[in-house]
């Protein structure tokens, strides 16, 4: 059986998405069906039954409504390409999937469509409302952007 996971969405269909954590072996069994071989954990803690999943987990612990720091963002950016240059899909997560998810995936739209730090934030935003919750966040995309310039 799969099931949705919640807030899920793609960013970049079938290469990025991002969802709300995920609580049910039918949410793994879902993103598995989709084409995600990746999943990145936002959360201080591991995702229930992520160890009986197939898809490989990568931690990355950001203390919730806190920003990434930029070794964390550089590091999401390198897992997302070369997955995505095998031809597998990325899929992160945080609590809800809005806060530190939707900071990622912003940071990754600066990075892979050339997009302001305003621009990606934006596009985040209208693909998964309520993305980027607090203004450290937005921070840390607009730090990432004057980096990549």
């Amino acid at each position: 059986m799969c099931m949705k996971p919640p807030n899920f969405s793609w960013v970049l269909p079938g290469r990025l998405a991002g969802l709300a954590l995920p609580r049910h072996p039918a949410h793994y069994q879902f993103l598995w069906e989709q084409g995600v071989r990746h999943l990145v954990s936002l959360t201080e803690r591991r995702p229930p039954y992520s160890d009986s999943s197939k898809l490989t987990l990568h931690r990355l612990r950001i203390v919730d409504f806190c920003p990434p720091d930029p070794d964390q963002i550089d590091h999401f950016v390198q897992i997302v390409d070369q997955a995505n240059a095998r031809g597998e899909a990325v899929a992160v997560h945080c609590a809800l999937g809005f806060g530190r998810t939707g900071t990622m995936l912003a940071c990754y739209l600066v990075k892979e469509r050339r997009l302001t730090a305003g621009d990606a934030i934006a596009e985040i935003r209208r693909l998964r409302p309520g993305s980027i919750e607090t203004y450290e966040q937005e921070k840390a995309v607009f730090q990432f952007y004057q980096q990549t310039k």
